[in-house]
């Protein structure tokens, strides 16, 4: 640090001139290593939003065709994001599966089949696992769908009740 009055040389950690006496000024910092913090931060903070946004970051699982679907594919918490009739569906549900049946819970209720029954309908592209003892009518449908959430692409769970229609997004597995 050069002394403003004598122009002394004096080492940087000096707070006084070792010619005069003088209080030296403190040596100004570099601001590099902030500006590189500052910046990592917002690139990182605009890079997560964009991922998100484009659908890159969600819990969505990964798009299947309806005769590919393994239980693995649909088990976990899913949310409902969009129903053709919401008083139909639970908020939320969870799909549950052991060896040797499904269910679906919800706050109010549980839905199970044994998973003997599967059936893959072509023309709906529904998979259903039905109760041998109650006949074709009851049993569990769904099928996995692309469909726009909030101008998002998203994976769903589309699963029917009584000609009504709910989509569920994956809030965990």
């Amino acid at each position: 640090m050069i002394c403003p009055t004598c122009g002394y040389q004096n080492s940087p950690r000096e707070k006084f001139c070792q010619q005069c006496g003088l209080i030296l000024p403190k040596a100004s910092r570099s601001k590099l290593p902030v500006v590189i913090l500052v910046s990592f931060l917002l690139f990182t903070a605009i890079g997560t939003g964009l991922a998100y946004h484009f659908g890159v970051i969600n819990n969505d699982t990964k798009y299947v065709k309806y005769d590919k679907i393994e239980l693995k594919d649909v088990t976990g918490t899913w949310k409902l994001v969009d129903a053709t009739n919401k008083e139909y569906f639970s908020k939320d549900i969870k799909v549950v599966f052991t060896p040797s049946e499904l269910k679906i819970v919800t706050k109010d209720d549980t839905k199970t089949v044994k998973l003997t029954t599967r059936i893959i309908s072509n023309s709906t592209k529904l998979i259903a696992f039905m109760k041998e003892d109650e006949g074709t009518n009851k049993g569990i449908e769904f099928r996995m769908e692309k469909r726009k959430i909030n101008g998002i692409e998203r994976t769903v769970l589309a699963m029917p009740v009584d000609n009504e229609w709910g989509y569920f997004v994956r809030e965990r597995k």
